[in-house]
């Protein structure tokens, strides 16, 4: 048959030897095709478990953590808590926040996307003849570009009411259902016996206990003028540049506060903790599932060496014919060696299909088990492809070498003999 191929191709040449190896590695897995079809499914499912985690991890840095910090907030919030034996804030008449620490922390967290002040506390708010109390949020104009202080219904803040020449507010989704405001009309609702136009509807903060749910947003200007003390500015809030950057910002935070008022001044709560965990459940599934993957190509690798030793043993008289005829022994090799490697790359190869069949049902699954994920979708990058190419391809390869070896050994004249 090689002979054949050869004379068709002009002088032989390296395509005819090539087509040649091809081959008689195909027959020599045609010969045990039922051993090799195990042996292969073994292996597809350690390249399923591999290229799945891959495109679902993959899937969650890009789509799920981006969501969740859209929606958490990528922010950090420092709130005072007089510590009154802390020697620095004994010469202020307040333990507030002041101007100078928001100036502080702006000087010395890097990183940091944006320092805000921000004001927090709880008021009473009346409409008609419901009264209801709830967290009311002063946000500044840099703060209102947020996602979680951008109006989903309504036109949001005027500059009017930004510089607070009128009293304008924005209600949560919950807020409004509580006081049973209509969102498509307008509404005029009492804050602390403020009267307040309500111009917008913010989505719930994600997350929050039920109680916190319901709550006012209104500029940081009318915060000042109603609720914060004079020479103070409430909280401070810092959002930092990139998820990468999340722990520098809340560590330089914490340097910064702690040297311009003392330790144990203030407090921090931090989007920071929620996300954290969310990306350990990611990791925990990603170390898991490729723990998985390995001991599933660890059997297929026994496999692979069991079936090219039966194969090697099988093709025996059949090698000590060809190196009888002139075959070298590099040639015997890499008919060994090709096989078992194709084994593994065909098995890597049919795990990434099913895995690319199944990943978005997966993704369902997992994204039932974070809290706060509005969506996790499947990422088809390289690296769920090429990974379980390389593993496989190397484990088949690997497999393969000590088959290869014993036929190296081969003693032609006793092979010889025994066909005779």
């Amino acid at each position: 048959m090689c002979a054949d191929i050869r004379t068709s191709f002009a002088g032989g040449g390296r395509a005819a030897r090539t087509l040649c190896l091809l081959m008689m590695t195909g027959e020599g897995m045609w010969i045990n095709k039922f051993q090799v079809l195990l042996t292969l499914l073994t292996m597809a499912v350690g390249s399923l478990a591999l290229s799945l985690t891959y495109f679902l991890g993959d899937g969650a840095r890009l789509y799920l953590w981006r969501d969740m910090e859209q929606l958490m907030g990528d922010w950090v919030i420092a709130s005072p808590a007089a510590r009154y034996d802390s020697r620095m804030l004994k010469s202020r008449l307040s333990s507030e926040f002041t101007s100078g620490d928001l100036e502080f922390a702006r000087d010395n967290v890097r990183h940091a996307r944006l320092v805000e002040p921000l004001y927090q506390g709880t008021v009473s708010v009346d409409f008609g003849a419901i009264d209801r109390t709830m967290v009311v949020d002063g946000v500044t104009a840099t703060l209102g570009r947020e996602p979680l202080f951008r109006p989903r219904y309504g036109r949001g803040f005027s500059d009017e009411g930004w510089r607070t020449m009128v009293w304008e507010c924005m209600l949560t989704e919950s807020a409004v259902t509580s006081l049973g405001i209509d969102p498509g009309r307008d509404a005029t609702v009492l804050v602390d016996n403020h009267p307040f136009h309500v111009v917008g509807v913010t989505p719930d903060p994600p997350d929050a206990d039920p109680i916190l749910r319901s709550r006012v947003i209104v500029p940081y200007g009318s915060a000042q003028e109603l609720w914060i003390p004079f020479g103070t500015v409430g909280e401070i809030l810092v959002a930092w540049s990139s998820p990468q950057f999340m722990n520098e910002v809340v560590d330089d935070l914490h340097r910064a506060l702690d040297t311009c008022r003392g330790e144990e001044t203030y407090f921090l709560s931090s989007s920071q903790f929620r996300i954290l965990k969310s990306r350990s459940i990611i990791a925990n599934v990603m170390v898991y599932g490729q723990m998985q993957a390995l001991f599933c190509i660890a059997i297929a690798f026994v496999g692979v060496m069991n079936v090219m030793l039966t194969s090697t043993a099988r093709r025996s008289n059949e090698f000590a014919i060809r190196l009888s005829m002139g075959a070298k022994q590099a040639t015997i090799l890499t008919i060994v060696l090709l096989e078992s490697c194709f084994i593994g790359l065909a098995g890597a190869l049919l795990g990434i299909a099913l895995s690319a069949a199944v990943a978005p049902y997966a993704a369902g699954v997992l994204q039932v088990k974070i809290n706060g994920a509005s969506r996790l979708l499947p990422y088809y990058g390289l690296r769920g492809v090429l990974l379980p190419l390389l593993v496989c391809g190397l484990a088949g390869l690997a497999a393969g070498i000590m088959p290869a070896l014993r036929v190296r050994k081969l003693d032609v004249l006793a092979c010889l003999r025994n066909t005779c």
